[in-house]
């Protein structure tokens, strides 16, 4: 015998999911209250999805449905739509969430064509996007559409502009196009509440070749890795943990102060609460005052 939820245990469905499907989580589409296990008897909390009526009839007609790269709903996958759902909008109504909204841009500089928010936890997984194009209205209002859609997930949620527009690429397996999310280890930062207290940046300048090492620390945990030097093409190679970079070496000003500037601009980025410049013995450096670079960076460079 089929047992709907009563009211209550509805009001609490509802606000769990904040009202959407746990699935697609669109807004203003119309809910039910989905029996997980397929015992309509069993109309318990733990048991209950809320779904649009679209993928509510997914799972139970997939047949009726022939849609490129789609995935039929389980009860096995439904179960964890519900989970991840409503554990996303809990810890987003957090007061420090572990969960972020990163707003892709797509086009260049001097258009900018169409937005994406993706909305994610602190280890990179995506929980859901929205993605929002001047076909629909003017910038302003794209924009504003943005932020209604953060504050209406959690109002702590803190919003990341990914720095430079993309160009839209498509993945040969699904078709769809290629975003960026925040790096784990950078979500750290952002989430941390005693980052100035707790981090540390170390950064070793070797005294004989024209190379360093950038490391930086939340207490014990390190975070980021990276490492520069001059090659023989007249570039400055800078390697991190997630990224690679070649960049010409210009005529002026000097290669040092050229290095300082990109060393600069990652410290600026990570505004680490303590900086530790050491050179020497790499096992045992001695601590110097600043970022002092010896001249084997100028030595056998041919300007452009």
């Amino acid at each position: 015998m089929r047992v709907s939820p009563n009211p209550k245990l509805k009001d609490i469905l509802i606000q769990k999911n904040v009202g959407v499907c746990c699935v697609c989580k669109k807004r203003g589409l119309g809910v039910h209250f989905h029996h997980i296990d397929g015992d309509n008897s069993n109309t318990v909390e733990e048991n209950l999805a809320v779904l649009c009526v679209k993928d509510h009839d997914l799972h139970h007609r997939p047949q009726a449905y022939n849609e490129p790269n789609h995935l039929e709903l389980t009860e096995v996958e439904i179960r964890e739509y519900k989970q991840s759902w409503e554990a996303f909008v809990k810890e987003a109504s957090q007061k420090n969430p572990k969960v972020f909204a990163v707003l892709n841009t797509y086009g260049d500089y001097d258009k900018i064509h169409s937005l994406r928010l993706i909305f994610q936890w602190d280890d990179e997984k995506i929980e859901f996007e929205r993605v929002f194009h001047l076909i629909e209205g003017p910038m302003d209002l794209l924009l504003d559409k943005v932020l209604e859609e953060i504050v209406w997930v959690g109002k702590e949620i803190q919003l990341v502009l990914v720095d430079s527009p993309l160009e839209i690429e498509h993945c040969p397996c699904c078709n769809s196009s290629y975003s960026n999310t925040i790096n784990s280890n950078v979500t750290k930062k952002l989430s941390s509440t005693s980052w100035k207290q707790d981090s540390i940046c170390t950064i070793y300048i070797n005294p004989m070749q024209p190379s360093l090492a950038i490391t930086i620390f939340l207490k014990d945990d390190r975070i980021y890795s990276g490492s520069l030097h001059r090659c023989k093409n007249n570039t400055l190679h800078y390697i991190c943990d997630n990224f690679e970079e070649s960049l010409s070496i210009l005529k002026k000003p000097s290669v040092r102060t050229q290095v300082t500037k990109l060393v600069n601009k990652i410290l600026m980025d990570w505004e680490p609460g303590r900086i530790i410049f050491g050179t020497g013995d790499p096992d045992n450096p001695k601590i110097i005052e600043d970022l002092s670079l010896p001249r084997c960076w100028e030595k056998n460079i041919k300007t452009i």
